[in-house]
């Protein structure tokens, strides 16, 4: 089972924003967003699996500092039991906001366009950090702190690891990101994301629905985010060994890359005159052109919405927006 990542779009620029907290100060490169207020929920669906997802009001929002572990049954705690991490994660985190409204101070990192927040109780008073639901997961052992991010949760990871709780019960496997050239077997974790190497690669350029998402074909609603899947299956399948050049930005935890079939004499590079699957994927209608990180496949969609295939055959809302809340 892997997890489907959620994602909004933005694009903005950086900046330096520094929250000062009993204990030190939490630096990070980011920009400071809106706050948002509500009621908080860990979401249902594919994106439960995620570590450290919630949805406050209409919000879909990462909190910021944590990075989680793999999807897989990952975690072999004291006496041998595997468990799946990122399940218990998600439960770990629901009875933490149980009954609460929270409030999230939203930033962002560079082309990164997901929401991070640093998130409390409504009722909550002070500035310390363990009161904030994202030191409270950290605490209880259920993620890890996020060092692209800053440092200033990493005091909190260190507390649950010397005390032993939660995912350091045992040994478990957390996400990495391997950059540059790489070649293998792929899994297809979703239309927008596909992994080698137990790297998952978001391609680079396009952006397609996620599996949850609900488009309209004659006025009647499709799962169009599976058929989109259904679609990147079907362009990779029977190609063996793919390539995929892969690098990653500052502040964002995912690897974004360029996919497709290798050169045979030279696997590093791509097979001349082949289209990548990033390019396919648009081509085909079932993604659109990420034009905040590349404008090479704003051609492809136009052609795609022309011959009104895939997606554009309906009506649909965009998936950045359909992350956001919109419906």
């Amino acid at each position: 089972m892997h997890s489907r990542r959620k994602w909004l779009l933005a694009g903005l620029g950086t900046a330096v924003v520094v929250l000062a907290l009993v204990g030190g100060v939490f630096l990070f490169s980011g920009e400071r967003g809106e706050s948002v207020q509500g009621y908080a929920k860990v979401p249902t669906g594919e994106v439960v699996q995620v570590t450290g997802v919630l949805e406050v009001g209409d919000h879909l929002v990462h909190l910021v500092g944590l990075v989680g572990p793999r999807e897989e049954p990952d975690c072999r705690l004291v006496g041998g039991a595997v468990v799946q991490c990122t399940v218990i994660s998600a439960a770990k985190l629901a009875e933490i906001v149980a009954g609460k409204s929270l409030r999230c101070d939203i930033y962002r990192f560079g082309k990164d366009d997901r929401n991070w927040g640093v998130c409390r109780a409504t009722d909550v008073r002070g500035d310390k950090l363990e009161d904030t639901v994202n030191g409270q997961l950290l605490l209880a052992g259920w993620a890890l702190p996020n060092k692209q991010q800053g440092a200033g949760f990493q005091a909190l990871g260190d507390r649950a690891r010397d005390a032993q709780v939660g995912m350091w019960a045992g040994p478990f496997a957390v996400h990495r990101v391997l950059t540059g050239s790489l070649f293998g077997n792929p899994e297809i974790n979703d239309a927008n994301t596909v992994e080698i190497e137990e790297t998952r690669i978001r391609l680079l350029g396009i952006d397609a629905p996620d599996l949850d998402q609900q488009c309209k074909l004659n006025g009647l609603p499709y799962a169009c985010g599976l058929q989109a899947y259904l679609q990147l299956i079907t362009i990779v399948t029977g190609k063996g060994r793919i390539l995929c050049v892969v690098t990653q930005a500052a502040g964002d935890d995912r690897g974004w890359g360029k996919c497709g079939i290798p050169n045979e004499q030279r696997p590093s590079e791509f097979r001349a005159g082949v289209p990548s699957f990033n390019e396919l994927m648009v081509r085909s209608g079932w993604a659109l052109a990420d034009r905040a990180r590349s404008t090479d496949y704003v051609a492809a969609e136009d052609e795609a919405r022309a011959a009104k295939r895939g997606l554009w055959a309906g009506e649909f809302i965009r998936p950045a927006e359909w992350r956001n809340g919109k419906r």
